[in-house]
């Protein structure tokens, strides 16, 4: 993934729910939960940012390598990217 601006998708419904965050497509029919790092990251991709961008704020917040951190938010976005839930 490049550094583009990415943005999570306005046409999800989702609210909080404990240590997760639960959201509903009503167009697909299908929901999703996150866990605290991904709530985290969607929580980020309110407004456009980049991957680093990202990245900067999770090392900044919890204890992780800036590797394994990049690694594993372009896997996730990735996921994201393949249900449709980024812009």
């Amino acid at each position: 993934m490049s550094e583009e601006k990415l943005q999570r998708s306005k046409e999800l419904l989702g609210a909080a729910v404990g240590e997760e965050y639960l959201m509903m497509s009503i167009e697909k029919g299908s929901y999703f939960s996150l866990n605290s790092a991904g709530t985290r990251i969607w929580e980020l991709l309110e407004n456009p940012v980049s991957i680093g961008e990202v990245v900067d704020v999770l090392i900044r917040e919890y204890d992780v390598q800036a590797e394994i951190c990049r690694a594993e938010v372009e896997k996730f976005l990735s996921a994201l990217r393949e249900r449709g839930m980024l812009e």
